[in-house]
Formats: C-alpha cells, sequence, structure tokens
C-alpha cells in the first residue's frame, strides 16, 4: 500500500469480508463511527498508528513491514546525491571560453 487511502479501503475491505458495520467496528475499537468513516473513505490527512493497530487487532490481522519492490537502492541514492552535489559546484564555477 501507498498511500493512506489503499490503507483505508483495506480496512474496510476487511470489515466487509467480517460481516462487521463501521458502527461495529468503531465501537470495539474504540473509535467514533464518523472517525471510522472518513478513514476508509480517504477522508483523513493523518491516522494515528494506534488507531491503525486497535482496528487490525479488532479484525484478527497484525501490521508487518515488507520491502518496497523497487530498483531504486540505497547506493542509487547516494550516486544522485553525488551528481547533484557535482553539479551544484560546476554550476558555481565559472566557465572561461577562448573565443571572442
Amino acid at each position: 500500500m501507498d498511500s493512506l487511502y489503499s490503507l483505508g479501503r483495506a480496512v474496510a475491505q476487511l470489515r466487509q469480508e467480517r460481516g462487521m458495520t463501521q458502527k461495529q467496528l468503531a465501537a470495539l475499537s474504540g473509535l467514533g463511527q464518523s472517525t471510522l468513516a472518513r478513514f476508509e473513505t480517504g477522508g483523513v490527512a493523518e491516522f494515528g498508528s494506534r488507531k491503525l493497530l486497535r482496528l487490525l487487532e479488532v479484525l484478527g490481522y497484525e501490521l508487518s513491514v515488507t520491502p518496497k519492490s523497487s530498483s531504486f537502492t540505497l547506493d542509487d541514492a547516494l550516486a544522485e546525491r553525488q551528481r547533484q552535489a557535482q553539479e551544484s559546484s560546476e554550476a558555481g564555477t565559472p566557465r572561461w571560453s577562448t573565443s571572442r
């Protein structure tokens, strides 16, 4: 998942698979139904980790972390940073032309 919206949609799907209403899940998790509804539909800018962990616990799931499937590595990031630094230093160095 790459956004809060997709995380909210996933929680909504898990809730529906359990046959629970938003009101039921919210009550069991200690959240307001409107808070859960906004989370499930992408209407929140932030959603606390404790809230998320409580929702997942009630639904019978846990959070796990997996590597993102990407070919961009830390070595790539370092090389990019060095390239940008080189370009910045070259941009500040006057280039003299031999032609007039």
